[in-house]
């Protein structure tokens, strides 16, 4: 008997000698590197609905919760589309989800609500329904914009700082798509660059963005539009700071804040506020074409 104890002592010291080391091993050697991190920029005032997510049962991380409703359920798109289309095998094993957690980008700005006006008539009537639409966004934009050019705030360090955090406490270097629903776009747009330079850059997707330029190539959706409110700012993401051919601008008819035309903005009003808020929560013809962007990307990295 006081063997048999004395072998369960010792069993226990080697399990708690494992424990401390498993604890004390960077966590680049604790876990698998994934082939693609996906940088997450919820919407504005999507600080709701913050949960771990594991897109799927095989892969060995969950998200940090903080990519918002609006990229989480594209992402399940993603991974579902994936598996009708290959067999049953998942894309987001290899795939790690980092959003943006407010102490890199608060999302503090609300969505605008619709304006209860008269159908207009003249083009001044059209610019002051953007601005009512967009004011938010507008703001968010100069705030922004001064972030940028001063190369300090939330706006201009947050993504970057995020990202560097990350490689330190993993030991992991991957490749990153950017993803951005709304004013998550826009803080991303400057740092496709950033990322280029390092080699680390494998596909960048918006939806809903007010950076959106009139006749983008890149852009699915709506592409007939006049752009978003921003579309003509220097710095915006279709034009100034392209630095991949990996990309969709996503842009939903009747989404006032992506296509500030008249038409578009008549429209949106007529059928209850238009269709900002839906990207991926309610279905549209283009969800198959933009996850199977992003499946094709994960397995350029995975598979090259």
């Amino acid at each position: 008997m006081r063997t048999s104890f004395l072998s369960r002592l010792a069993g226990i010291g080697v399990a708690v000698a494992a424990t401390v080391t498993t604890l004390a091993v960077p966590a680049a050697q604790a876990q698998t590197c994934p082939a693609v991190v996906v940088v997450a920029a919820r919407g504005s005032g999507q600080n709701g609905h913050i949960y771990p997510t594991r897109y799927s049962g095989q892969e060995p991380f969950a998200s940090n919760g903080w990519e918002g409703e609006t990229i989480r359920a594209m992402l399940h798109t993603v991974e579902s589309r994936y598996r009708a289309t290959h067999g049953g095998q998942s894309v987001m094993r290899d795939v790690y989800v980092l959003g943006l957690s407010p102490q890199d980008y608060p999302a503090t700005y609300p969505e605008y609500t619709v304006p209860n006006v008269a159908v207009p008539q003249s083009l001044p009537e059209v610019i002051s329904i953007a601005q009512q639409w967009t004011i938010p966004v507008i703001n968010t934009g100069i705030r922004v914009a001064q972030e940028f050019f001063a190369s300090v705030g939330t706006g201009r360090s947050g993504v970057m700082r995020a990202i560097d955090g990350y490689e330190r406490a993993s030991g992991c270097r991957p490749q990153y798509i950017l993803t951005g629903f709304s004013q998550g776009a826009m803080i991303l747009a400057e740092h496709e660059r950033d990322l280029a330079a390092r080699g680390q850059l494998a596909g960048v997707v918006y939806m809903g963005s007010p950076n959106t330029a009139a006749g983008d190539p890149f852009t699915v959706g709506n592409t007939t539009g006049w752009g978003g409110i921003l579309g003509w700012w220097p710095f915006n993401n279709t034009v100034a700071s392209r630095a991949t051919v990996n990309r969709v601008n996503y842009c939903l008819p009747l989404d006032g804040v992506c296509d500030i035309s008249r038409e578009n903005l008549e429209a949106a009003r007529a059928a209850g506020g238009g269709n900002h808020g839906r990207y991926f929560l309610w279905g549209s013809q283009w969800d198959a074409h933009v996850a199977d962007q992003v499946g094709r990307w994960v397995d350029q990295v995975r598979f090259r």
